[in-house]
């Protein structure tokens, strides 16, 4: 049995900044906070990178309700995501038993002068803070983007055409280098030429350490 390891949440719903939630031991995981803080919404992120295909049992009326909208003081998102890590107990190779960690940020930027910033009746300065995590969001949405389009000419021998997951997405093709790329072929299929023209739409994906016994999960929409 699999067993819940590490949540991320990047522009889902009221989620707008990077959240990372992570479950350690053994027992229950408990959520606690005022109504409209965002609770449900971590469930509903659960079950979305999980496969929910139906915008009505996520509480909205079409799939795009899950971006983030914007507030009056943040503009709304491109992109929801969400990636879920699973481990198997058995096989995990890192430590699936380690202590739950407590992230205190005690080095935020201050409104008060370097002199004072020691001082314990200081303030932080919420406009920075806030100012600094709508950068760090709009950066990651960028890098989630495809990147520039490009034409390739290959070897008709050398493609390999990988199913797509839905039936709207559009074909996966497996290139000489091995890159997995999502492509739109330009020249048709049926003409019998040596060489194929692919337009490639090449796709940032973060660099990641995997354990063994360890699946992550990740699923995107754009706006």
């Amino acid at each position: 049995m699999l067993k819940l390891k590490r949540l991320q949440i990047l522009g889902f719903k009221s989620f707008c900044d990077r959240t990372d939630l992570k479950f350690h031991g053994d027992g229950i995981a408990a959520i606690i906070g005022p109504n409209g803080c965002g609770k449900s919404n971590i469930a509903d992120a659960i079950s979305w990178v999980l496969g929910e295909q139906s915008a009505k049992t996520l509480r909205g009326s079409r799939m795009e309700d899950v971006i983030f909208a914007g507030t009056r003081d943040r503009k709304p998102t491109g992109m929801a995501e969400v990636s879920l890590t699973l481990i198997n107990p058995e096989e995990y190779s890192g430590d699936a038993n380690a202590p739950t960690e407590i992230d205190i940020q005690d080095e935020l930027p201050s409104s008060a002068s370097p002199l004072s910033a020691n001082a314990p009746d200081h303030d932080w300065d919420e406009a920075a803070i806030r100012a600094q995590a709508a950068e760090e969001t709009e950066r990651a949405v960028e890098d989630a983007q495809p990147g520039r389009t490009e034409e390739v000419e290959v070897p008709r021998s050398k493609v390999t055409m990988i199913s797509a997951a839905f039936p709207d997405d559009e074909p996966v093709f497996s290139l000489p280098n091995g890159m997995l790329a999502t492509v739109t072929p330009i020249s048709s299929a049926s003409v019998s030429t040596p060489q194929v023209v692919l337009k490639i739409r090449r796709r940032k994906f973060n660099q990641q350490q995997f354990h063994a016994g360890e699946i992550i999960v990740t699923r995107r929409l754009f706006r």
